[in-house]
This record gives structure tokens, C-alpha cells and sequence, in this order.
């Protein structure tokens, strides 16, 4: 069964909605596991993962076991402060000899690599085991590696939160290269992540996906509740933006996560390919491209001219305020795009790839404008020389995003997964 979202309802404490347990009322305790703490708010992943946490610890007690490090006291507290507990499993500084022990034992037990790489295990089940033993009414699994932990899980109820299909991404990542060991590694990685994927379709009570795409690949594989709980984005922090602004310098922008391999190759096509054929039209148009982590390859883009990249920023905001066009022109990935969530919150025009705004519910030249790579400077082009379609494009984008995408709507349908997951588990349970 998929379960397709509700636009239509409330949103967190708004009349009519619970906003909580009345004051002395003892909270029912909801154990989350993740991989990293989701904080600060500087990805997808982490957005996603802060804001469904947040309304659900708006009802319940949430003990959020993750690991952490000496330095992130900062990001504990800011979680804390948003009625999020967190549950240290302490971590010492990653290393090339832990990733590569951990590629390893993946290797050697036939799981997917994303089962190790992202979880410091052992401290994980540590907590897991002592805080299972306290009680709590439901487990939140945050990502498919989450799942790996269900056998200390005691039978409890588990709700798992799937941002992407990795057995896709794999998939499609092996049929970009070219024939030789990293593609046979990824096609084998495809295998491993599909078997993984079905495991965690007939082995958790309610699964959450972003897309309807995603939800029909896992009820495929056997899910009985399949939930399609959108990305989204914090609209009101946008609402001082211009829409469809025309700034003085021709500006494109990309952001992502610049270790997110396809984050990479979509900033090397735009500064290669996109940027130049755009400068014949625009010769003072730049790129800009935001976001962390980015390599060595990525930061020399930046001696390109009209290339400039900024790596971590502290507010995406600005960049978001200061560009004529958000250029999306992915290939391969996962999930719903929330740098395009942003930009419609924020009234930027979008040019995407197909690919790049899957899972969202997009019409081409309604929302924004959806163009093949063999085509995208020239739709980059089209916008820059018609800011008034901009204006049009960002105006009905934006109203998508305020009535279907707002996290305050969106987290409501991860908070009621939660409570249908602990009500069939424990009919008689006080729930609010």
C-alpha cells in the first residue's frame, strides 16, 4: 500500500492540530537512529533529517542515538535546544585506515558498503542495546544503513525514512563509466543494495520515501506500508527574496554537497560546457558553485573564467538572492532535490534535468524549465535573456512550495507514520 502525502493538512500547531502533551503529561519515547548528527542544516540529508526529528519530538520524547565527536558539542546543543536528545555514541577522527577496515568488512560479508561506511557500528550498538532496554514505544531509522541495526531492535515497531534509492544510484553510476572494476564494483554495490533494500521493504512496519517513484520501487520489493513524505523547505525564511530578480552580473548557481560524486560532475559540466556557450551570448555571466567539501578538482574550476567556487558558506541565502538562475543538470542521484525546494521558496528561476527534479511535482514552463543536457545552456540562456518568464516561472514555483513543500506540513505525515506505527503495535496505548 503507498501512501500518497496529505497537502491539504494543518500545519504543526496550527487550530485543530496537537501542538504537544499537555503540560505533565508524560511523553511517549521514540529511540531515532543516524548516521551523523543533522546538524548544522548545511545538506539535504541533514535538512530532511532535522526537520521530520523536530515535529516528531513536538509529541515525543526523541532520543537520537548518532555519533559524535569532541567537537560537536556545538551541533549536540543545537539539536537539544529543538527538544531533540542525543544519545552520543562516541567516535574517535575518521581515517583512511578505518574507511578502508570498513570497506572490508562489507567486502567480506557481502553488504553494501553503505552498511560501514557511514556508521561507527560497534559504539552504535552500545547505546542502541542500553536504550532499547528502557522501553521505548517505536525506533525512527534514518536511511537504509540505519536498518543494519534492526536485530537489536527487540520486536520493536520501526518506522524507516528512506531519502533515496541506492540501488538505483549505484546502478546508474556503473552505466556512466566506462567497462572496467569501478563499474563492475558498482553493479556488484547495485546487487548488494537491492537484496539490502528488499530486507528493510519486508522488514520495517511503515517505510517513508520522498517520491511516489520511490514508494512504487519499495512496495515492489514488498513493503505493506509505503508512505511518500516529500522533502521540504522552510519557506518563511525565504519570504524577503525577490522573485525572479535580474541582478546586474548574469549569474548561475549550483549548490550541493560537493563530496556527493554527482553533486561534482553536474558543477563540472556547468563550468565546462554550460558556462562557456553562455558567455558567447552573456560575456560577463559567472557560476557560482556553493556547497562543502568540494576536491581538488572541483576547487580548481574555479580558475576558470567566470568560475567561482565557494566551498562551506554559512547561509545559502544570499547566493540564492544574488544569482538569475539555479542550473540543476544532474544525471544520476536519488531522492527530491531540496536545492530546488530552495530556490522556489526563494523566487529563483530553475533550469533541470529531468533527472534532476524527479520526485517533485513539476510541470515544465509552469514551474520551471526542464531541459536534456544537450539543450541546457540554451534554456539557461532563454531565461537569462526573458527575466519576465523568470518572474512567471518563480511566482508559481513559489505558491508550489508555500502549499505542498513547507516542512511545518511535511512533518505532521512523519509524526502520524510514527504514532499508526506504535498504535498497531500497542492498540491500547495513550497516544496523542
Amino acid at each position: 500500500m503507498i501512501v500518497r502525502p496529505d497537502y491539504d493538512r494543518a500545519p504543526i500547531g496550527a487550530p485543530g492540530r496537537p501542538a504537544g502533551p499537555a503540560g505533565g503529561e508524560a511523553m511517549t519515547t521514540v529511540l531515532a537512529v543516524t548516521s551523523q548528527l543533522p546538524w548544522p542544516l548545511n545538506t539535504g540529508g541533514h535538512l530532511r533529517t532535522f526537520h521530520l526529528l523536530r515535529a516528531a519530538a513536538l509529541h515525543y520524547r526523541v532520543r537520537l542515538v548518532t555519533a559524535a565527536g569532541p567537537d560537536d558539542a556545538g551541533a549536540i546543543a543545537a539539536l537539544r535546544d529543538h527538544g531533540i536528545e542525543v544519545e552520543v555514541a562516541a567516535v574517535g577522527p575518521r581515517s583512511p585506515w578505518r574507511e578502508a577496515a570498513r570497506a572490508l568488512a562489507a567486502a567480506g560479508r557481502g553488504q553494501p558498503y553503505v552498511f560501514y561506511r557511514r556508521h561507527d557500528r560497534r559504539a552504535v550498538r552500545r547505546q542502541l542495546r542500553k536504550l532499547v532496554a528502557t522501553g521505548p514505544a517505536a525506533v525512527y531509522l534514518d536511511h537504509l544503513d540505519s536498518f543494519a541495526f534492526r536485530r537489536l531492535l527487540g520486536g520493536l515497531p520501526i518506522v524507516l525514512d528512506l531519502h533515496n534509492v541506492y540501488s538505483t544510484i549505484a546502478r546508474r553510476a556503473s552505466a556512466e563509466r566506462a567497462p572496467g572494476p569501478v563499474s563492475l564494483y558498482l553493479r556488484r554495490e547495485a546487487a548488494l543494495l537491492r537484496r539490502a533494500e528488499r530486507s528493510a521493504a519486508e522488514g520495517a512496519d511503515i517505510l517513508l520515501t520522498v517520491s511516489e517513484d520511490d514508494a512504487r520501487h519499495f512496495a515492489g520489493l514488498g513493503a505493506g506500508d509505503v508512505r511518500v513524505v516529500p522533502n521540504g523547505v522552510d519557506a518563511a525564511s525565504y519570504a524577503d527574496l525577490p522573485e525572479g530578480r535580474s541582478t546586474p552580473i548574469p549569474t548561475l548557481l549550483y549548490i550541493g554537497a560537493m563530496s556527493w560524486e554527482p553533486n561534482a560532475r553536474a558543477a563540472r559540466f556547468l563550468a565546462t560546457e554550460v558556462l562557456p556557450a553562455v558567455r558567447e551570448r552573456f560575456p560577463g555571466a559567472r557560476l557560482r558553485v556553493v556547497g562543502r567539501d568540494p576536491s581538488r578538482e572541483v576547487r580548481s574550476l574555479g580558475g576558470r573564467p567566470g568560475v567561482e567556487v565557494t566551498g562551506t558558506v554559512a547561509d545559502v541565502r544570499p547566493y540564492l538572492a544574488d544569482a538569475d538562475v539555479l542550473a540543476v543538470p544532474l544525471e544520476t542521484g536519488g531522492g527530491t532535490r531540496l536545492k530546488i525546494l530552495e530556490a522556489f521558496a526563494a523566487g529563483l528561476p530553475v533550469v533541470s534535468t529531468p533527472v534532476g527534479c524527479e520526485g517533485l511535482r513539476v510541470r515544465h514552463d509552469e514551474h520551471l524549465v526542464i531541459a536534456e543536457r544537450g539543450r541546457f545552456s540554451g534554456a539557461v540562456e532563454r531565461l537569462l535573456d526573458d527575466p519576465a518568464t523568470g518572474r512567471r516561472l518563480a511566482g508559481r514555483a513559489r505558491a508550489l512550495a508555500l502549499e505542498s513543500y513547507d516542512w511545518d506540513v511535511i512533518g505532521e505525515a512523519a509524526r502520524d507514520a510514527i504514532t499508526d506505527a506504535i498504535r498497531c503495535a500497542t492498540p491500547t496505548t495513550n497516544l496523542p
